[in-house]
This record gives C-alpha cells, sequence and structure tokens, in this order.
C-alpha cells in the first residue's frame, strides 16, 4: 500500500516537472519571439525615420548586432548588374571591395532568383565563395534578397563561424527585416534623386546657382579659418546668340551639353562648376591662386576651342570658342559678391580685348 502511494507520488512529481520544463520551453520561445517583436519595430521605425543611406545602414546595423547578438553580417546592392558591398558589420576591410555578378556564389544565386537561402555548413556547399577568399572563418550563413517593386536591389547576408548555427526561424525573422530594409533602400534612393535632380541644372546636368552660392559661402568660411585661398572663374560662350541663330534652338542646347562636359573632365573632383544663367558658367577653383587658376582656365579655353561643334564654322573666325575672367580670395575681396563681380569684370575685358581669352583681376586698369 505503502510502495504504491510512493509510486503515485513519484509520478506525479514527475509529471510536474514534465509541465514546469514544457512552461519553461513556452517562455523562452515567448521571449524569443518578443524580441524578434522588438526588434522589427526598432528597424522600423528606424528605417522609416531615415531618408539616407548611410544613416540608415549605420542605425539598422547596430539595431542587429545590439539585439540578435549576431557579429557579423552585411548588406550587399546591384550597381551596374553586379552585387556590390554597401555596408558590413563585424567584417575585415578586406571584403569592402568584394563584388558578385548574377548567379557567382550564393550570394549572386540569391540576387538572381530572388530566393533566401540557409546554408547549415558552408563548406559543403560548392558556391560558396568565402568572399572571394577574404573571409574564410564562416560555418553557417543566411542570405536573403532585397526586393524592390519587383526585382532584387540586393542582399542581406548573416553568418556565424559556427556549424548549424542558424535556425530555420532565424531565416524566416531575416525574410521580414529584408523586406522593411528593401522599401527603405527605395526610399532613400528616391529621396537622393529627388535631391540630386534639385541641384542640377536641368540641361546641362551641371551644378546650379543656388549649390555654386552655398559651397561658395562654406569655401569662405573654409579659407578663413585655415588662411587658405581660393579662385572664382566666369566663362561665356562667345557668339552664342549668333550660334543658336544659325544652328537653331536645339544645337544650341546640344553645344551647351558638350561644353559642359568638356569642363567637368578638365576640372579637378573638388571643383564646383554650375550653370550660372544661358551661355554663361561659374567654377568654385579650392586652394588655387590666380596664376594656377589662369593656367586651369587657358586649359579649358584651349579644349573648348579644338572641340568640334555642329556649325561653328558658321561662327566668327570659324570656331567654337570662350572667353574667362578670374578672382581670387582674399586679394580681390572677402565676399562672395565681391569675387564673383571682380571675375565679371575681367571677364568683360576679356570679351573687349577680343574673346576667346583669359584675364584676371590683375589684368584691369
Amino acid at each position: 500500500m505503502a510502495t504504491s502511494k510512493y509510486s503515485n507520488l513519484k509520478e506525479d512529481l514527475e509529471g510536474l516537472r514534465d509541465k514546469h520544463k514544457n512552461i519553461e520551453n513556452q517562455i523562452r520561445k515567448l521571449e524569443e519571439r518578443i524580441l524578434e517583436l522588438y526588434t522589427l519595430y526598432s528597424i522600423s521605425k528606424t528605417l522609416n525615420l531615415s531618408s539616407q543611406l548611410d544613416e540608415l545602414f549605420k542605425e539598422t546595423m547596430k539595431i542587429l548586432g545590439d539585439v540578435l547578438g549576431i557579429d557579423e553580417y552585411c548588406v550587399m546592392l546591384m550597381y551596374d548588374g553586379e552585387l556590390a558591398m554597401k555596408v558590413t558589420h563585424g567584417f575585415v576591410e578586406d571584403v569592402k571591395d568584394v563584388r558578385f555578378r548574377l548567379n557567382e556564389g550564393v550570394s549572386g544565386r540569391v540576387a538572381a532568383t530572388g530566393e533566401a537561402v540557409l546554408i547549415n555548413d558552408v563548406s559543403r556547399d560548392k558556391d560558396f565563395l568565402y568572399y572571394k577568399g577574404a573571409k574564410k572563418d564562416i560555418g553557417s550563413f543566411i542570405s536573403v534578397p532585397l526586393k524592390g517593386h519587383g526585382e532584387t536591389i540586393g542582399v542581406l547576408n548573416a553568418h556565424r563561424s559556427e556549424k548549424n548555427a542558424f535556425k530555420k526561424g532565424d531565416l524566416d525573422f531575416f525574410i521580414v527585416v529584408a523586406e522593411d530594409i528593401a522599401v527603405a533602400v527605395e526610399k532613400a534612393r528616391l529621396f537622393e534623386k529627388t535631391r540630386e535632380d534639385a541641384s542640377r541644372d536641368e540641361l546641362t546636368k551641371l551644378y546650379n546657382r543656388r549649390v555654386f552660392f552655398d559651397n561658395l559661402s562654406k569655401e569662405i568660411k573654409r579659407s578663413k579659418r585655415y588662411k587658405k585661398i581660393f579662385s572664382v572663374a566666369i566663362m561665356d560662350i562667345d557668339h552664342f546668340k549668333n550660334y543658336n541663330d544659325l544652328n537653331g534652338h536645339l544645337n544650341g542646347d546640344k553645344a551647351l551639353m558638350q561644353t559642359a562636359r568638356i569642363m567637368e573632365q578638365s576640372l579637378r573632383g573638388e571643383d564646383i562648376v554650375a550653370r550660372f544663367g544661358g551661355e554663361e558658367f561659374i567654377m568654385l577653383l579650392p586652394e588655387i591662386d590666380k596664376k594656377k587658376a589662369v593656367l586651369a582656365a587657358e586649359k579649358l579655353r584651349s579644349s573648348i576651342e579644338k572641340a568640334a561643334y555642329i556649325g561653328e564654322e558658321l561662327l566668327p573666325g570659324g570656331k567654337f570658342t570662350a572667353c574667362f575672367g578670374i578672382s581670387t580670395y582674399p586679394e580681390d575681396g572677402e565676399e562672395g559678391l565681391q569675387l564673383i563681380d571682380m571675375a565679371d569684370k575681367a571677364l568683360y575685358l576679356s570679351k573687349q580685348k577680343g574673346r576667346n581669352r583669359v584675364f584676371s583681376s590683375s589684368d584691369l586698369p
């Protein structure tokens, strides 16, 4: 009788232990789900607030690392038909220049097919390229496509050094995260394009007057602070009204666009060149003194004269040409309008002296 009673108590105790263990498992799963939902909420909130790609990825990657404890992950975006590294977390620096063509490696395959992949042991996958040898210590790997407007715009990758380190639920979670990231990337790209379009001249695609004046103001403050110099150059196309009258406005537009490309090719990357209005252009040349600015303008003048323009034979002299005026900070003024006025006076002098010339404020009487 006593033995039977003891057996019943033992069974009841084991039943309670099983129930307790089951409850613990349910609590753990609930905590994991709450953590996932919190992470998704945090990421979604961050993505909605971000309008620039760099800011967007910086905050999103921080959330993924802090909350999920995944040390290594990256986003690769499509550029010119290839996947290129946009942002990484926990990677060695060597992977930043890694690129994949469509169907190249696992990432390229995910981008091409639009299907997410979970690999528990990358050593068993013949397509896995270890970021082309830039990173070796990868055991398990997740790659999820970023889809925007029906096409794949990139991939979200995550990996750990241990094999079998991800569960099916991790893949499902990353798919949801990737959906939010893709929407935010599309929004950020649209924002950047809109902002870029607003800063460019519609015809020539050079910067507009507003961008030039913004940069001129910044350059004046910088030069005052660090005791630097810079120059301003104004360029005007010679006889452009005649060119339009003789060749038509469509060819006139083509000539302006051709001139804009020559200017971009002739100047340095740090120089700011803008359409000032009509056939007039203006350039900001940081840390360039007057002598070097004249040489740069002379190089540009020569390039324009040597280029072949439609109908240029109808112009006086038979060539499409331009004239220039140069001023320099602080010699010719410490305010933007002073510098522009001095460059404009030098430009007028070059017109008086026969056009197709470069004059600086030093040449003024």
